[in-house]
């Protein structure tokens, strides 16, 4: 009798893992070991849907596991405390495996599965090429894998790349900017070039979970104090824009702030259309234009900025 039912059991066996096999469902894991490392905060996005908000990923002792249930294909970006990110992409039962060192983060070797290997192949072939040779190289990848995942990411990327240089240069225009309603404000503003009506402007890019945040306002809110007794047509007008994911924290850092700030809040961080019209890539930001809306200074560091703006407001307060 036993000798009989193992064929059965066998068949049942095999039809289980067929089933399994073709579900469309899996659990994606996502692990990685970072040397000179101890502890930090990565966080993970996607714009797929696949994930519905930002997440956290702790790193304990160099070391992370993170997961989550998948039922199709995705793509995640995973932010590193520098704020410089990695392109992942994840299918159902996938397990992506991270190695490399926190001191050369371009250096990372992402595995799991081919489009990681492919892509990491790419990076670790073009390390130290500069932008033109990249952008060959890109071009030379896209056109020899055209349909690849790869491929639709470096073609973003060498659309960014022809585009970011020259969003900003110091004495030319500042781009028409559009900052659509958040959660908060219900109306459209606008920053246009040409307008007669126009203000000074400091935009101001931060988000409450980069701890630098808090240091740069507080920097801005002595600005605006010893500014505030301009008249209101020479006045700097400040605008905020926030990158939190939370809108909650965002409401929060609102009510406790006395800046009278212009605002408002987009949670896709670099993906936002107004950081990609600006080539903004690190937080805290700063870009400053004048009434004429030409860029005065810009950069990631208040003392990149604070020179031309106190030489402005001391320009603006003469009659």
């Amino acid at each position: 009798m036993i000798h009989r039912r193992l064929p059965y059991l066998s068949f049942i066996a095999c039809l289980l893992f067929i089933f399994s096999s073709c579900g469309g469902s899996g659990k994606f894991r996502l692990t990685g070991d970072f040397d000179n490392l101890q502890a930090a905060d990565f966080y993970i996005y996607s714009l797929d849907g696949s994930l519905q908000n930002l997440d956290t990923i702790h790193v304990v002792e160099g070391q992370f596991e993170w997961e989550l249930e998948l039922n199709d294909e995705a793509t995640f970006y995973l932010v590193y405390p520098n704020l410089n990110e990695q392109i992942i992409f994840a299918r159902p039962g996938d397990h992506v495996r991270f190695k490399g060192d926190a001191n050369q983060l371009r250096a990372v070797s992402v595995k799991g599965n081919e489009e990681n290997e492919a892509l990491t192949k790419f990076r670790h072939d073009n390390l130290q090429v500069p932008q033109d040779s990249l952008n060959r190289a890109m071009q030379a990848y896209i056109q020899a894998h055209q349909d690849s995942r790869v491929s639709s990411y470096l073609r973003r990327q060498l659309t960014l790349s022809r585009t970011s240089s020259s969003q900003l240069r110091k004495g030319g225009k500042l781009p028409a900017i559009v900052l659509p309603p958040d959660t908060l404000k219900g109306d459209t503003l606008r920053i246009l070039p040409d307008d007669s009506a126009a203000r000074p402007v400091l935009l101001f890019f931060w988000a409450s979970w980069k701890s630098d945040s808090r240091s740069a306002a507080s920097d801005i809110r002595r600005t605006m104090q010893k500014a505030s007794k301009l008249p209101t047509s020479q006045r700097l007008q400040p605008i905020s824009i926030s990158l939190d994911y939370d809108t909650s924290l965002y409401a929060y850092s609102v009510k406790s702030d006395s800046i009278n700030y212009d605002r408002r809040c987009y949670p896709q961080l670099w993906e936002a259309p107004i950081c990609r019209l600006l080539n903004v890539q690190t937080i805290p930001y700063y870009i400053l234009a004048d009434s004429k809306r030409r860029v005065l200074a810009f950069g990631s560091e208040w003392n990149d900025v604070k020179p031309a703006l106190e030489k402005l407001l001391e320009t603006e307060k003469k009659p």
